[in-house]
């Protein structure tokens, strides 16, 4: 594979796939030129790729090809990439010789070929938000960002280890990491961390000034009617928390160690999601109304003249949503 051929040039941007770049090569205008010093690159990388040293061999390959664009540089490189392992890399390169290489240039039909090839062995990953997942999460591949429109697609990632991470205002980043194969097809479901049950504001306290309530009966009966309605979503969370455990234990048999799952193995996960936020949703909720209610029972007035009933206003629970209990 000779570096050019009539010195012609090749395009200087060179994409990889799933949102990486392959080349930071800049415009070939503003970008600075050394063909003597990209040619003895590209020897010294043609010399370590004989001798099978493809670590050595790639970066040189990409330097020369930056120092000089040439589409032999870029071919030796993308056969690099595809010996060391990085056949997605590999993929994208020859597909792009292939479309911008001229009809008559004889590396065409190989570009073509070569991709061709490696269509098969082209592991994709499908990364979605998980149910729950607030909608502003950031969402990061291998420190790449994953936009919205890549959401969802299933994109070309280079076989290994592969790291995704999620996070979003007031939730701390979570990190996740799966070994792919060539050629898998695998799907993940992220969000952040869940935000700490005890972010709560709890109950605020009846001024102490003001109206009241017509007599003490019914500013402890707002009390009970509250500790109650406490009493039953704590009931409801250790419910729906039950629930959840073991849907996410049923959906541990559908995935592998690193949390690649088939679909029954999806179902399970998003079912014990849904499941869990309603338990933290519910404990937050029934332990702020059973603390209100404990509030209005003990400071119940001896006596007050007749008044509209005092207002509890719980604290934020998780997604945001502020609960209001009035009496």
């Amino acid at each position: 594979m000779r570096r050019s051929s009539s010195r012609r040039r090749f395009p200087a941007e060179v994409l990889a796939l799933g949102g990486a770049v392959l080349l930071a090569c800049p415009d070939a205008s503003a970008q600075a030129r050394d063909p003597a010093a990209a040619e003895a690159l590209f020897d010294a990388g043609r010399a370590a790729l004989q001798a099978k040293d493809y670590e050595t061999a790639c970066p040189k390959f990409r330097e020369s090809y930056e120092l000089d664009p040439a589409p032999g540089a870029l071919l030796n490189l993308a056969d690099c990439e595809e010996k060391r392992g990085r056949v997605a890399t590999a993929w994208s390169i020859f597909r792009q010789l292939a479309r911008d290489l001229p009809a008559s240039d004889d590396r065409r039909p190989i570009a073509q070929a070569r991709a061709t090839a490696l269509e098969g062995r082209v592991p994709r990953l499908t990364i979605r938000l998980a149910p729950g997942a607030p909608p502003d999460t950031a969402v990061q591949r291998a420190g790449i960002p994953v936009g919205a429109g890549s959401l969802g697609s299933a994109l070309p990632v280079d076989p290994g280890e592969v790291q995704v991470t999620a996070s979003a205002p007031g939730r701390k980043q979570k990190t996740f990491t799966l070994q792919l194969a060539e050629g898998a097809q695998a799907e993940l479901l992220v969000a952040p961390e869940a935000p700490a049950a005890g972010g709560s504001a709890g109950p605020a306290l009846p001024p102490k000034e003001g109206p009241r309530a017509a007599g003490s009966s019914a500013w402890r009966t707002a009390g009970w009617i509250s500790a109650g309605v406490g009493a039953v979503g704590i009931g409801v969370g250790a419910v729906f928390g039950l629930r959840a455990i073991g849907k996410m234990g049923d959906a541990e048999d559908h995935c592998n160690e690193a949390n690649v799952c088939a679909a029954e193995g999806i179902r399970l996960q998003e079912q014990g999601a849904t499941a869990g936020t309603i338990s933290t949703v519910a404990f937050v909720v029934g332990a702020a109304a059973l603390g209100a209610g404990a509030v209005l029972v003990f400071t119940a007035p001896s006596s007050a003249p007749a008044s509209s009933a005092p207002r509890a206003t719980l604290g934020v629970v998780p997604g945001g949503a502020v609960a209001t209990l009035v009496f």
